[in-house]
């Protein structure tokens, strides 16, 4: 088996794909079911360029013969397709979501990063990371929950006996890189770029606030169980990114944008919305509101 759409279906999720030569016929075809993704940094020198971590992958090394895996994340061109067969990106994994699995079963792909950079400061290469990701489990049946880090498939804690070859990357939250493949999956826009949505808005710990870090919002605690995950459920990105660059975001903004965002929805949408704003409080809501109606 050889995934010879390897560059078609990352091109399809308009990421930036380059062609390695030879890639089509690189790799051991003996692989197979796909069950899984590996998800790994190079962990190379910060000036590293994509010619001497390409090489890497080409000619691996005393213990990883090569290619050492199927793609390439730059820290500024994108995607570069390596290999189509099988590669020697990690040993069989004794943790995470492909316990008991290697190469023979997972994609691997290694992105552009050393040990001394920060991800909160690569959001491009971050999102094209999870956009990549979401296209090859759209593409290849892959259930996210089979997202598994390098660190979690070899895992220092939970190392077998004699075995030294444990794994620290990647340096983000995989829970989270997890989450962000499935909004893309899903259709959200959660995912936005980070220079629009800057750091909008703070207040008091009883208020709603914004944070900057791969364009999501976070929520404060006294308002997270009542609004929930309103900004996917209503995607009204539009209205913050109108409030961008102001040093305050009051309640009445904050109220405006959501019924903004309803008012441009269909009912099943909207409803749908108030749903998952309101949780538990959705039918007390909905008596208000014909109560309301009926009282005009």
């Amino acid at each position: 088996m050889r995934l010879l759409d390897l560059d078609n279906v990352l091109r399809t999720a308009a990421l930036p794909v380059h062609e390695v030569a030879g890639w089509a016929a690189r790799g051991s075809a003996s692989w197979g079911p796909i069950r899984g993704i590996t998800i790994h940094e190079t962990r190379g020198s910060a000036t590293s360029t994509d010619a001497s971590e390409i090489g890497v992958l080409l000619n691996g090394s005393a213990t990883a013969p090569p290619p050492i895996a199927q793609l390439y994340l730059s820290r500024t061109t994108g995607f570069h397709v390596v290999a189509s067969g099988r590669c020697n990106h990690n040993l069989v994994g004794w943790d995470g979501p492909n316990e008991g699995y290697g190469n023979s079963q997972l994609i691997g792909i290694e992105a552009q990063h050393s040990a001394s950079e920060d991800w909160a400061k690569k959001p491009n290469q971050y999102s094209q990371y999870v956009r990549g990701t979401a296209a090859l489990c759209r593409a290849y049946k892959i259930p996210v929950k089979y997202v598994g880090g390098h660190k979690e498939h070899q895992p220092y804690a939970t190392r077998p006996p004699g075995e030294g070859s444990t794994k620290s990357d990647p340096e983000f939250d995989m829970d989270k890189f997890r989450h962000d493949v499935q909004v893309v999956l899903n259709g959200e826009d959660e995912i936005v770029d980070p220079e629009t949505i800057k750091e909008i808005g703070k207040s008091a710990a009883d208020q709603v606030w914004f944070r900057d870090m791969d364009g999501r919002t976070a929520i404060a605690p006294a308002w997270k169980t009542q609004m929930g995950t309103f900004e996917a459920s209503l995607r009204i990105e539009a209205n913050l990114k109108a409030m961008a660059g102001q040093d305050w975001v009051d309640e009445e903004q904050i109220i405006d944008g959501v019924l903004t965002g309803l008012g441009t929805k269909d009912l099943d949408d909207a409803a749908n919305a108030l749903k998952a704003a309101f949780g538990d409080r959705t039918a007390e809501l909905a008596a208000k509101l014909l109560a309301t109606i009926t009282s005009q």
